[in-house]
């Protein structure tokens, strides 16, 4: 039976994330897997003394606690397992850079709490998984996004146009930093588009973490794409080291996108998450991320002709969820299905 339970914290006013509340949440919804989990709230007063004292049921070395101590002051959270005692610690007050969703700390602290969460909740997310065949740290860092995204829209806190501009962000990130660990905008997207027509709000806790695992395994960076957007990363470092300005390794960074997207089959993930990344900066000509924004020209020939080469290539495929974006509605009662339609449909990968 669907859990159609919502968080008691979702519904105060105004809204201001009650971190203790998000816990009891946890614990009450995955009781099994939190029950070895510290939650601590960095930017309370006690926070201190309660890292300390996690620090020493865990066994940390001085070198291993400066490290955590150093990470929970400098990071926008942090999860630990030493010796089988696990960490989630994270600000609840956020602002500024440490915001996933620009201008409102609530969502963003929602977010966050939730995605830390995800990377214990679903199978194998978590960087310390002793499984035999241990996950990507592109995989893990898909399952988070995706659980924590599923239990936003579950509780209400969440909309299409929240899934989207995370995933705009994600893409930001990755042209203004190095950063292609948290690329997950396929999956981000998919769940905006939603091509199995499900009805979020009705979705069990264990249903959401299959959602998460499936769309860590579809949609992660791997292999020939994996070291496609590695070398993008690299060859974007070579030219800062070379006394390239910020815009010109952008747009350099740009450039290698198109070239990824338009050397990709048409129907291949490699297109869709170069294309997406790439239309978003030349529909908006802004990039957003950590607290930095930058600017870049997209009003020359070159991206212009850029731009109307890869809206030909893609055809009929939601680039962004830009159709999807169109409906508001994220409750689409699924269609009646038999059985063994049910037993099918699970093994079908997800299209976008």
């Amino acid at each position: 039976m669907p859990d159609q339970q919502v968080s008691q914290f979702v519904t105060q006013e105004p809204k201001v994330f009650d971190f203790e509340q998000a816990v009891a949440d946890a614990r009450r919804d995955f009781p099994k897997e939190t029950k070895d989990i510290t939650f601590i709230d960095t930017s309370a007063p006690d926070a201190f003394e309660k890292l300390t004292e996690w620090a020493k049921m865990a066994g940390l070395s001085p070198t291993q606690y400066n490290d955590m101590m150093d990470n929970a002051e400098n990071m926008n959270a942090l999860t630990k397992n030493a010796n089988g005692y696990k960490l989630v610690a994270m600000p609840a007050k956020r602002e500024g850079a440490n915001e996933s969703f620009s201008g409102d700390s609530y969502k963003s602290a929602y977010f966050c709490f939730q995605h830390e969460l995800g990377h214990f909740v679903v199978p194998q997310a978590h960087a310390s998984d002793t499984s035999a065949v241990r996950k990507t740290t592109q995989w893990r860092e898909h399952a988070a996004d995706t659980f924590a995204m599923l239990r936003g829209l579950k509780d209400g806190v969440f909309q299409k146009k929240d899934l989207i501009d995370l995933s705009d962000k994600r893409g930001h990130s990755m042209l203004l930093t190095e950063d292609v660990t948290h690329l997950t905008s396929m999956s981000l997207d998919a769940l905006a588009i939603n091509p199995k027509n499900t009805d979020f709000i009705s979705l069990s806790k264990k249903e959401i973490i299959q959602i998460s695992k499936a769309h860590a395994e579809e949609f992660q960076i791997e292999g020939k794409m994996n070291s496609r957007f590695v070398t993008l990363q690299m060859n974007g470092r070579r030219a800062y080291q070379a006394g390239a300005t910020d815009d010109e390794v952008v747009q350099g960074k740009m450039r290698e996108l198109q070239e990824i997207a338009m050397s990709s089959p048409k129907d291949s993930q490699e297109f869709y998450v170069a294309a997406r990344i790439l239309n978003n900066v030349l529909e908006t000509g802004v990039l957003k991320s950590g607290g930095i924004e930058q600017k870049v020209d997209v009003s020359t020939e070159e991206w212009k002709e850029a731009k109307k080469a890869l809206m030909e290539k893609a055809g009929d495929r939601d680039i962004g969820a830009k159709k999807a974006s169109q409906t508001v509605s994220l409750t689409r009662p699924e269609k009646p299905k038999n059985f063994v339609s049910k037993i099918a449909d699970s093994f079908k990968p997800i299209k976008i």
